[in-house]
């Protein structure tokens, strides 16, 4: 196959994913404390890619699709976590009709939470020996601490325009 053809193969399967869905399932989903009838269903989606020898390769993903029974009540902008009763958690968007809740896969463009993660701000010193609030979500640097300086339990939004996150900041002077 000549290199033009294999461009042009590309080209033309770019916009085009396939997609393979599991048999729909009743669930409940948890979001912002409260339980959801909803069906899920889980799709593969497979997009093919060309590797660097030429040949092609399937490049799958798998998202979950939730459905709720009725409207959701408000709409959502940003994406928010959702818990499946099957124990999956996964950050989500909410469609235009506000009754499909649909999962935001991150994997492949965050690194996960480190281990023990707890959703409290890190509190690193730089080589000047200042103190500093990161978030802990996507390791922005927010604003410095003072010698002596106090805080409990301060719910704070990141200021990342790709993060958004709430996390909590505890400093003990």
């Amino acid at each position: 196959m000549s290199i033009s053809r294999v461009f042009e193969s590309i080209e033309s399967e770019s916009f085009n994913r396939g997609m393979k869905h599991d048999e729909p399932m009743h669930c409940m989903i948890e979001i912002d404390g409260v339980f959801y009838p909803a069906i899920m269903q889980s799709h593969g989606l497979v997009t093919p890619k060309l590797s660097v020898d030429q040949k092609n390769l399937i490049d799958t993903m798998t998202i979950r699709e939730y459905t709720l029974d009725e409207q959701f009540h408000v709409w959502k902008v940003r994406p928010f976590e959702v818990t499946c009763n099957d124990g999956y958690k996964s950050m989500c968007y909410m469609a235009d009709d506000r009754r499909s809740v649909i999962e935001v896969d991150f994997s492949k463009s965050m690194n996960p939470p480190k281990e023990g993660f707890d959703g409290q701000a890190d509190i690193r010193t730089n080589a000047k020996g200042q103190k500093w609030v990161y978030c802990p979500w996507c390791d922005k640097k927010h604003f410095p601490v003072n010698k002596g300086a106090v805080i409990k339990n301060w719910h704070y939004q990141c200021r990342n325009s790709n993060c958004k996150r709430i996390f909590v900041v505890n400093v003990e002077g």
